[in-house]
């Protein structure tokens, strides 16, 4: 069909390439049986390299975005940083087992 009408099943929406400065993240997250990820906590470097341990992880909403093609859950959260409660965005890659944190700062 030469217009297309985003119904076949093999196509996905592509969020482009990432944009923002994405910090490296430890996150401690639990699995459902289901297979759904939900973080429970994290720790990030700062600036001058010392870690910080983040408690208590609230998620407002989680959807499934593609990333130059790369599958990537995120999570809108907002966070305690000890400096007040920060909204940020937590990327899980299922492909690279890695997480990432953008957002968040002052």
């Amino acid at each position: 069909m030469a217009f297309g009408t985003g119904m076949h099943p093999a196509y996905r929406a592509d969020e482009g390439e990432e944009r923002g400065l994405p910090r490296e993240a430890a996150v401690k997250c639990w699995f459902t049986a289901g297979g759904r990820a939900i973080p429970l906590s994290m720790k990030i470097r700062d600036e001058e390299g010392r870690i910080h341990t983040v408690d208590g992880i609230r998620v407002q909403h989680c959807e499934k975005k593609f990333y130059a093609g790369i599958p990537a859950w995120e999570y809108h959260c907002s966070v305690n940083l000890g400096c007040g409660v920060r909204n940020c965005v937590l990327r899980f890659y299922p492909e690279r087992c890695m997480w990432r944190m953008l957002g968040g700062e002052n």
